[in-house]
Formats: structure tokens, sequence, C-alpha cells
């Protein structure tokens, strides 16, 4: 599992790009988190291959039994010698002095035999091959959810991060018209000698300043949402309008204690474990090649004697049958001795599921210091976002102060300038830090494989 760090945004968007969908598909006219997960979920390519994964190990699965079908095959031949046959006694007989026959039969100058073979082996490592075909079938399906949940953290950071550059953007669009209407204030103002030409050129600077920053800002907040139609498998956002706010979210949780009995549900432990059980299915497998197999096997071998254009293929007495029934039981005699690369391989296996156990407890100890990572910067995170709040609160009535003052002709515009730019930057504090908590809190969520939900309630 990987900790919450912040992602440089290049990287980000060639990831998106990479395993978003090659068949774009029309943007919805509004689009809110839910159904951006939706669309991930059903475009994109990654899911599709999973699911591919999955379809290949059900059927594997459903048909697992078949390693116990018998090998049968059928075949038949109707052969014709090059050379005219001979008769095989007739040099003999005129050997012997006997007179050659009269009308002797010209033995057949063509043949006709087939072939009915079944065969079966049965060795123990059919029930481990069974086994294995049912583990991988369940570990295709483990291995498909979890790409689904990992796709959709990665959707749901990803729209959080538009989120809140469309409300910092949303905040600068607010500070400068703000900006525009106190310089059309200045310049009446200057104009009816109220004030001097200094605090209207440096309204007029202040204007001038926000221009540049708050470019970068649209250009930013377009590039995010292309990157995440990307990542949707849709055409442009363009037209799209983006429905949701960075609200602030519960950061109740359940007690440390608590939460650390979750993380066996871990998606990399268990993924450790699944492999555990997939070595000790090799073992089995190792050591029953040590194992005697036992084999049956059927044939029918019937041929025509005779000419099979001449004679009756229907008269019984014509056939002769060169099958047979047969129980062959082998013992393999080399994986027993010392030394034998049956027995080298066995033990390795072993020393490597050692190391599988080490893997699986190394894992648990990340896993547990990852959360009460998180779980200390959810803390933490909940008392700033209480302080930058009554920060907030203080900012607003400083500015309300400040406006007041300045109607009242007992403070300068700078002071309401100061003021406005105090207030925006301790709502955009805040905001930041709200978002912040979101991204603990789904790192948390898929770190331990559990709802918020359920971690505000477990005992």
């Amino acid at each position: 599992m990987r900790t919450a760090h912040r992602t440089p945004l290049l990287p980000v968007v060639l990831l998106l790009l990479i395993s978003a969908s090659l068949t774009a598909l029309p943007a919805p006219s509004e689009l809110d988190i839910d159904t951006a997960v939706e669309l991930a979920l059903a475009n994109n390519l990654g899911i599709r291959s999973h699911r591919i994964d999955a379809q290949i190990a059900e059927r594997n699965y459903q048909h697992r039994f078949n390693v116990l079908y018998p090998q049968i095959s059928a075949q038949g031949t109707l052969a014709r010698p090059n050379a005219e046959p001979e008769d095989p006694f007739a040099g003999l007989m005129e050997q012997l002095g006997f007179p050659p026959v009269p009308d002797a039969e010209d033995p057949p100058r063509w043949n006709m035999t087939g072939t009915l073979s079944a065969q079966l082996t049965l060795a123990s490592q059919m029930i481990h091959g069974i086994r294995a075909v049912t583990d991988a079938y369940h570990n295709a399906e483990i291995e498909l959810d979890d790409a689904r949940r990992e796709l959709e953290k990665q959707i749901r950071t990803s729209f959080y991060q538009l989120l809140l550059q469309q409300e910092q953007l949303d905040l600068s669009e607010r500070r400068l018209a703000a900006t525009r209407a106190r310089l059309e204030e200045v310049q009446q103002n200057y104009e009816a000698g109220l004030v001097d030409e200094l605090t209207l050129r440096r309204t007029q600077v202040a204007l001038e300043n926000q221009r540049p920053g708050l470019l970068r800002q649209r250009q930013g907040y377009a590039t995010a949402k292309h990157s995440l139609a990307a990542a949707l498998g849709v055409d442009s956002l363009e037209n799209t309008t983006i429905t949701g706010s960075i609200e602030q979210a519960s950061l109740e949780l359940a007690d440390e204690s608590a939460l650390l009995q979750l993380i066996d549900r871990n998606p990399d432990i268990q993924a450790a474990r699944r492999g555990i059980q997939g070595m000790e299915t090799r073992i089995d497998l190792t050591r029953a090649e040590m194992l005697p197999t036992l084999t049956f096997a059927f044939s029918l071998n019937p041929g025509l004697s005779g000419d099979p254009f001449s004679s009756d293929p229907f008269d019984t007495d014509n056939w002769s049958d060169r099958g047979s029934f047969s129980m062959t039981l082998r013992q393999p005699l080399d994986p027993l001795l010392p030394g034998s690369s049956t027995r080298q391989n066995l033990a390795n296996q072993r020393d490597e599921l050692q190391q599988a156990h080490l893997r699986v407890e190394q894992a648990r100890s990340g896993v547990a210091l990852q959360t009460r990572r998180l779980l200390g910067e959810i803390t933490a995170a909940r008392e700033t976002i209480e302080s930058l709040q009554a920060n907030v609160a203080l900012a607003e009535r400083a500015f309300e102060l400040a406006e007041e003052a300045y109607q009242s002709g007992l403070r300068d515009f700078s002071v309401v300038r100061d003021a406005e730019i105090d207030l925006g930057d301790a709502r955009l504090q805040l905001l930041q830090e709200q978002h912040r908590s979101i991204e603990l809190l789904l790192e948390l969520e898929y770190l331990l494989n559990t709802p918020h939900e359920t971690m505000k309630e477990i005992n």
C-alpha cells in the first residue's frame, strides 16, 4: 500500500492517458463524482483486461474436472502396396515338387484396418491441479475487485483535485472581480478628488498582478479536465459541468487499536497470503512427482482379412482384432534418490514458503505503520481545519470592519485591499486542508479495504 503523498501533475496525466480507453465516448452534460467512477469502471483498459482474465479463470474453473477425461482417438487406414503381392507359398510348393495349383486366387491388393484407443492416467497431481485452478479462479475475482477499488480511489482523488482547482479558480475570479469593482470605486473617488493618484495606481497594479496567476489557473484547470476525460474514456469534458464541492468530511474514526485490527484486509497483505496458498499448491505438485501413477488403456484394432472391395465387410469371420486392455503402474525412482532435482526443488520451495510468510509479516508491519501515520495526519488535519475555520471567521469580520471604516472615511482603501487578500488566503487555506483531509480518508479506506462509515463504528 502506498502512502498519500502529493503527486506531480505530469506523471498523473501520463498514467491516466495510458489507462484510458482507446474508444472515446461522448461526455455527459453534467458530471458528478459517482458518474465519473461509473464511466471509468466501464471504459478503463486495465479493468477490461482484468475482466478477461476473470472470464478465462472462470471458464477453466467450470471445466476443471476435464483432467479426468480419458485420451480418446480413432483412426482408419486403407492401404495398397506399390508392388503386386505374390503368393508366399508358390515358391515353396515348387521346391517341394508340387505342381502349381490352377486358378489360385491372387493375394488381396488392398487391406483395411482401424484403431480406437482410450487411455486414462490417474495421478495425485490431478487433485492439486484442480485445487490450483480453483485458487486461480478465486484470485482472479479478487484481483478484479482490487483493480476496481484502486481505480475508484484514483478517480475520486483526481475528481476532488479538479474540484479543488475549480474552487481555487472561483476564488481567484471573485478576488479579481472585487478588485475590479474597487478600482472603479477608486477611479470615481479619484475623479471626485477624494483619493490621490497613488491610491489609484496601486489599485490598478493590484488588479494587473492578479491576471497572470489567474491565466495559469485557468490553463491548469483545463489540463486537469482533459486528463480526467482521458481517464474516463470520454472525448472531452470541455462542455461538461463539473458538479460537486469540497465539503468538510467527517473525520471521526474509531480508536487506533480498533483500526489496527483491520490491517489484514489490506490488498497487499491479502495478495501475499494468496501467494502462500499458491506456493503450497506448487509444493504439493512437486511432492506428487515422487508418487506412483496408474494408467488404464483400452484399444480396438480391427483388421479386414481379404480384399475390402471383394470380401464381405459385414461378415465377422473376415475381421480380426488385435486390441487389448491394460493397466500400468509406474513408480518414478529417480526423484527418490538423495540429491535428485525433485528433492532439491522441493527443498527450495519450502525455503521460499518461509520467505513468503516473512513477507506477510513485513507487509503487516508496514500497513500498521502507514495506518498510524494516516491516523496521526487525520487528527492533525481535524485540528487544523477547526483552527482555519475560526481564522476564516476572523478574516470575514476584519473585512467587514475594513469596509465599514473605508465607507466612513476612517481608513484608506489599502486597508480594505489587505483585509480582502487576507480573507481570500484564509479561505484558500481552509479549502486546501479540507481537500487534504478527503485525500487522507480515501487513502485510509483503500489501505484498510474498509468504508469510512465502518471505520467510525467498529469497536
